[in-house]
């Protein structure tokens, strides 16, 4: 890359004030749903290290990034100081490096005193083949020194590739996962409150104080339908609250994403069409990758199922949780598998593309999945969850929808979106695990350390 598409990148460099007629400080600005992820008040410290900000497309990376050099800027930090660029035509290691080294030496021509603090943001890295090495190679060479690194990326699947890591080379750094707004979340922005529920405290509380908690909670029931039809997806919010319908053009952006990506790592457009018009079907229900590989035109092996998944889990998109055995503590990844798109945008992409409808308890198990994933311990696999949630089944398949690890005790979650709630509905729990939440669609109670309470008041108590 020419380093003159680098200076078009920054043109705070040239007048500080540009940096508000950016389109995402401004598409922000103009935003009735102005998302603040909690993370942000981290990054805002500006501490010496290299951090990552992962999720997936679309989900407002980029944006991010672009509030911190607002932040940087109205501090009064130096201009050519800051340093973005977006990676999308940077091939692979050697052109970045060449890319990092013109800017220090860019940087030394303004007089750069070794105290003077850099700030770098580097966009869609996951893009650039080999990217660990650049980085790794400046950091040991001393370049990164009193420098405040921030790297996004689409995807787990570059870390799982490369050879390259970069540990004990971070500095204050830590690893970020930006996930799809929570409906916590979505109350906390939309009507300025502060939720301090969480699921942990629903054991110690008797059936009294959790009916009373419930009918607290219950002015957001209906916020529920608003959350159910766009998902957590910032963009998609603002345009909703903004009275418009989620558009053919939107969903038509997240299914070019979809294909691109895939495409990007040498996939099939045709197996991965296959894939998707089995989804409806197979979301939230057990299979194997041989079952579904027997069903698909083209694929000989259950390793091609599997390398289809991992790269749409890796890529933040649809996630596979495995079966937990419960008996032993350990995860058993050859057993049956369920999957579920990462948030409501993806599902509607999938209703788009095939013409079939998922069921509404369907929608309202995915939306209980992604909330879920705060509970998982770490995403160097993206969405493919071998450190949960889980999911568990029995010989005589009796089964329960997810599996969290709640302060070091494994606690089943179930979902039974229905008018009417019976014992048999938790009698697995019961037996089993001796503890559980059954999420409804209206109906609160606790019987032992079974706590059933409606989907609302479950989601504003996770996150």
């Amino acid at each position: 890359m020419d380093f003159s598409l680098a200076q078009i990148n920054n043109p705070w460099w040239k007048d500080r004030d540009s940096i508000r007629f950016d389109i995402h400080v401004e598409n922000f600005e103009n935003s009735v749903f102005k998302h603040i992820p909690r993370f942000l008040s981290i990054l805002e410290r500006f501490e010496e290290g290299i951090f990552t900000i992962r999720g997936p497309r679309q989900i407002g990376k980029t944006t991010v990034l672009k509030l911190l050099i607002k932040k940087l800027l109205d501090l009064g930090e130096k201009p050519v100081n800051i340093f973005y660029i977006s990676l999308d035509m940077i091939e692979d290691n050697e052109e970045l490096l060449k890319l990092l080294m013109d800017y220090l030496n860019f940087l030394e021509s303004f007089g750069r005193r070794k105290t003077d603090k850099v700030y770098i943001f580097l966009d869609e890295i996951s893009s650039v083949k080999n990217w660990q090495a650049a980085i790794k190679y400046l950091y040991d060479a001393g370049f990164f020194k009193k420098s405040f690194v921030v790297l996004t990326g689409s995807s787990s699947y570059d870390l799982k590739r490369s050879s390259e890591r970069l540990p004990g080379r971070r500095g204050a750094g830590i690893d970020i996962v930006y996930l799809p707004v929570t409906f916590k979340e979505f109350i906390e922005q939309k009507y300025g409150v502060r939720m301090d529920h969480h699921l942990r405290d629903l054991f110690s509380m008797n059936e009294s104080d959790i009916e009373k908690l419930v009918l607290q909670l219950s002015m957001y029931r209906n916020d529920f339908t608003s959350y159910m039809t766009t998902g957590g997806f910032p963009k998609v919010i603002d345009s909703y609250l903004k009275g418009l319908n989620i558009s053919s053009e939107t969903l038509n952006t997240y299914r070019d994403y979809l294909y691109s990506d895939i495409e990007k790592f040498g996939k099939s457009r045709f197996i991965m069409n296959q894939i998707l018009f089995k989804l409806p079907e197979i979301i939230g229900q057990r299979f194997s990758w041989n079952s579904l590989a027997g069903e698909l035109e083209g694929v000989s092996s259950k390793n091609t199922v599997e390398d289809y998944f991992n790269l749409l889990g890796m890529n933040f998109l649809i996630g596979t949780l495995f079966f937990y055995d419960f008996s032993k503590g350990v995860v058993r990844p050859k057993k049956q598998k369920k999957v579920y798109p990462v948030d409501v945008i993806i599902t509607k992409v999938i209703e788009q593309v095939t013409g079939k409808r998922v069921e509404e308890s369907k929608i309202v198990e995915q939306i209980v999945f992604t909330h879920l994933l705060r509970f998982s311990k770490d995403f160097n696999s993206g969405l493919v969850l071998y450190t949960g949630p889980y999911y568990w089944y029995s010989e005589k398949s009796k089964e329960i929808d997810f599996l969290v690890n709640l302060d070091g005790t494994i606690v089943p979650v179930e979902v039974k979106y229905k008018n009417k709630i019976s014992p048999s509905d938790f009698l697995t729990m019961k037996k089993v695990f001796n503890r559980g939440i059954l999420v409804t669609k209206k109906d609160t109670f606790k019987v032992g350390n079974i706590v059933v309470l409606p989907i609302y008041a479950f989601l504003l108590m996770c996150g």
